[in-house]
């Protein structure tokens, strides 16, 4: 016997909450890349080691901001799981888990960093025995940082799913929906053309990353200021359990 879709829950609440953290991310992340600092950890060892010293404040203003950034994208994660698995289940589940990986992979080299810069600021109190160890640990791990760690290519597989499965779904704008695979599809091309090559790479990310936000920018927007069409994924939602077993 089908169930009444008017009990279901509204999934107004997660939409906007997904729009706001979302937004949190996209402001962020913007506030992280142009008020931090930019090192090359594949330099030379000495120059490294003493860029970092210098620049540790902003070190650490980063890794915290790129940290809280990182815990609302997992709550977006989420929640966008929940909202639009009654569409496809495989698909949403898909998306989650390569924003989960690209969280993972994303996070390491920031806090290799925040660890050798520890070690770093450590060396200057100790003595010239230890220090040279101390400063020694902290260029391996700034060593073992790798040039790219293919956080953009899970992020990009995300948004890409999401994309597709807002365009399938009755209950957000299918042109979000367009936006978004454009911008995963960009994400992608940037990604696999930085692992062959960076410097061409370089030159397309200023073309396309404004792709990328202005995907991700209207759907957070959208959720947060509209959310979605409550009675168009209660339907949805309960498709799946009005179909017929023998029909199978």
């Amino acid at each position: 016997m089908p169930s009444d879709i008017s009990a279901e829950p509204s999934p107004q609440f997660g939409a906007r909450m997904a729009g706001a953290l979302w937004l949190t991310v996209i402001l962020v992340s913007i506030v992280a890349v142009l008020g931090g600092t930019s090192l090359d950890v594949h330099g030379d060892p000495g120059t490294l080691a003493a860029n970092a010293l210098a620049s540790a404040s902003k070190i650490r203003l980063t890794f915290v901001l790129f940290f809280f950034g990182k815990v609302c994208y997992l709550g977006v994660t989420v929640l966008l799981y929940e909202l639009l698995t009654p569409v496809n289940k495989s698909v949403a589940l898909f998306g989650a888990f390569c924003g989960l990986a690209g969280l993972l992979s994303g996070g390491a080299g920031h806090i290799n960093l925040l660890t050798a810069l520890s070690l770093l600021e450590e060396s200057r109190r100790a003595t010239e025995a230890v220090a040279s160890q101390l400063q020694g640990a902290a260029k391996i791990i700034l060593g073992t940082v790798p040039r790219f760690s293919g956080e953009d290519v899970w992020f990009g597989f995300q948004i890409l799913s999401v994309g597709y499965l807002i365009v399938r779904s009755h209950f957000i704008p299918r042109a979000i929906g367009v936006l978004l695979v454009l911008g995963g599809s960009c994400f992608l091309i940037i990604s696999f053309t930085n692992f062959m090559s960076p410097a061409l790479g370089d030159r397309l990310a200023p073309l396309l990353l404004p792709i990328v936000l202005l995907g991700e920018g209207s759907l957070a927007l959208w959720l947060l200021l509209k959310g979605v069409n409550v009675e168009q994924w209660r339907s949805t939602t309960a498709r799946p359990s009005t179909i017929n077993p023998a029909a199978r």
